[in-house]
């Protein structure tokens, strides 16, 4: 028996390698959306509790988008602002922020802030506010993986 390779019969398959730039554009496509999509959805949530979150009342307000990044397990993200339902805090609210994984029943939600409505207001005016609120979306993203 001849163990020799015959190298006249190797098949060229044309394959070049992965290129990574283009994995890079995919990947960071989704992060750059997605914080397009946290700063639209602060000034919606601003415009919106300015004219329905009240210091008495039951009343919740939120803003929501579609997940644009495909790595990260949930299908929305929620910020919203509502009423504790504890006696005495009527006249606080809460600001949350939530992921969700649409088609089934988990979710996950974490509150930015307990305040007055203004305390509310001025912390979606504070500096920075998007990307705390697009790592707090990823940590809860990343906590539904478990599920």
């Amino acid at each position: 028996m001849d163990n020799r390779i015959n190298h006249n019969r190797i098949n060229s398959t044309g394959f070049n390698g992965i290129k990574p730039n283009n994995v890079d554009k995919g990947l960071t496509k989704g992060v750059e959306k997605m914080e397009e999509l946290v700063k639209k959805m602060v000034l919606d949530l601003k415009r919106t509790a300015k004219e329905k979150v009240q210091s008495q009342g039951e009343n919740v307000v939120w803003e929501e988008f579609e997940n644009p990044d495909k790595s990260l397990n949930a299908t929305h993200f929620l910020l919203k602002i509502s009423v504790p339902k504890v006696k005495g805090a009527e006249n606080k609210r809460y600001l949350e922020a939530a992921a969700v994984k649409r088609g089934s029943q988990y979710g996950a939600e974490s509150v930015i802030c307990l305040g007055s409505p203004q305390e509310i207001m001025d912390k979606l005016n504070e500096q920075g506010i998007e990307q705390v609120l697009k790592d707090k979306f990823i940590k809860l993203a990343k906590s539904l993986e478990d599920i």
